[in-house]
This record gives C-alpha cells, structure tokens and sequence, in this order.
C-alpha cells in the first residue's frame, strides 16, 4: 500500500534522523582529541581533560558579565551593550584554532568554538532564553573574496548547539574598507559610520540580542551594531565571542 505524502515525509524526516545519529556516533568513533590525540571525546575534536586546562575566563564575583571586571570595563567606555561573554584571550589553542579557520579554511573548527560557546552561554546565561542570535557581517566582496564569513560560521554552531534562533539575513555590511588590523579607534569609528543596516527582519527583532564576533580587539564594530540596534528598539545587547584581543 502506497504512502499518503504525509506519511511520505513522516517517514523521511525519521530516516534523516537516524542517519545523523549514525553519522555522529561514527564521527567519534573515528576522532581524536584535536590536542592530545586522546579519547573519549566531549567534541569530536576535544576531549574533556584538555577542556578543562583551556586558559578560559573565569567569571567568579563577576555575575555572569565580564564587564563587571575593571580591567575589562576599561577597555569599552562608551560601550552600547549590555553583557560580555567571551571565551578566553587572543592565546594558545584559542588564537591557533581561530587562525586555522580564517586562513587554512578548516571549518570544523567553526563547530568546536560554536560548541564552546554554547557551553559558556548555557552555565552562564540565566535568563534571556527568549534571545536571537546575531553574527558581525562582513561586505559581499569580502564574503566572495574570502569565500566564507567565520563570525557566521561559528553562529551557526552556536545556534544549532543552543536552539536559539539565528537570523542571519536581518544585519548586513554595506561599506567595503580594508582589513582594520592596526588600526587605532577612531579611525575604526571613521570607517564604521553607516557601515551597517538591518534587513527587513527588523521588524521581528526581539527586544534581546546575542551579538557574536569571533575576535574583538577595541569593540568599534560590535558597539557600532549595538548603537544601531538600541536605535531600534533592542533593549538588552549581549556580545558573545570567543576571543578578546587584549592590549598588553
């Protein structure tokens, strides 16, 4: 007897779903820990004794917001959002894997930090389930020349890892400048001005934004976004990332 389309489809979501269970058991059958070659695995790329020696920020006395460090605090005076949560500093593994991904296109490296960062946001994220997800954007031509956007990337991860909702037509990049790698804040700001817009998803933003970057060194981007989006009525920013590039 001949399947009605309903049953049809029914049928092959459940396959789907068992072929993706299949597929991960034997992605870490086959893996090995990215740092010691060891197993088992808490990620197919990380296992948990290396998680554990990872130099990540500890956010004792801080409540759940690396702002309330002063060392911290200091570097974003005139800061548009509201919550930090990062990772760990610009070191080993952090820097390394971020390079990898940027420069030698290993894009599993997206899902590892995506998995991390979820990790992060769930032990310290108490609130704020209702959240959606935001990545940076790059400019087209920076997208085609590069060929991929790794803030996007890892949003990706993030979003699957958490089931948070990822709108990621809803911010885009309108100006094309040169890498700003060295350069001071207010030339960042200079290049910054109208760089960025929203989509035609403004009109379902919610009034809470999670902000991710990959890297951020004097937050001129991300508080460049934040101002736009409080102009638009987002009343609680968090700026999620893995890295901080941190003066020495």
């Amino acid at each position: 007897m001949e399947l009605d389309k309903a049953s049809q489809l029914n049928f092959l979501a459940r396959l789907k779903n068992k072929l993706i269970e299949r597929f991960s058991l034997t992605r870490f059958s086959l893996s090995e820990c990215e740092l010691c070659q060891s197993k088992p695995l808490i990620h197919p790329m990380l296992c948990q004794h290396c998680k554990d020696d990872l130099p990540l920020f500890t956010y004792q006395h801080l409540h759940d917001n690396l702002l309330n460090w002063p060392a911290i605090d200091k570097l974003f005076p005139d800061r548009k959002f509201d919550k930090l949560l990062c990772l760990a500093p610009y070191v080993f593994p952090i820097d390394h894997w971020l390079k990898q991904l940027k420069y030698q296109q290993r894009f599993e490296i997206a899902d590892l930090l995506g998995f991390l960062l979820a990790q992060l946001w769930n032990e310290k994220q108490k609130t704020h389930n209702d959240a959606a997800l935001l990545a940076v954007p790059i400019h087209i031509k920076k997208w085609q020349q590069r060929g991929f956007n790794q803030a996007h990337l890892i949003a990706k991860a993030f979003a699957k890892h958490t089931q948070l909702p990822y709108l990621k037509k809803a911010l885009y990049r309108v100006t094309f400048n040169q890498s700003q790698v060295g350069q001071s804040g207010k030339a960042r700001r200079q290049h910054l001005k109208g760089a960025f817009i929203l989509g035609q998803a403004k009109e379902i933003l919610p009034e809470t934004i999670i902000l991710l970057d990959d890297v951020i060194t004097t937050g001129t981007t991300t508080n460049t976004i934040c101002r736009l989006l409080k102009k638009e009525g987002v009343k609680h920013i968090t700026v999620l990332t893995v890295s901080l590039s941190l003066p020495q």
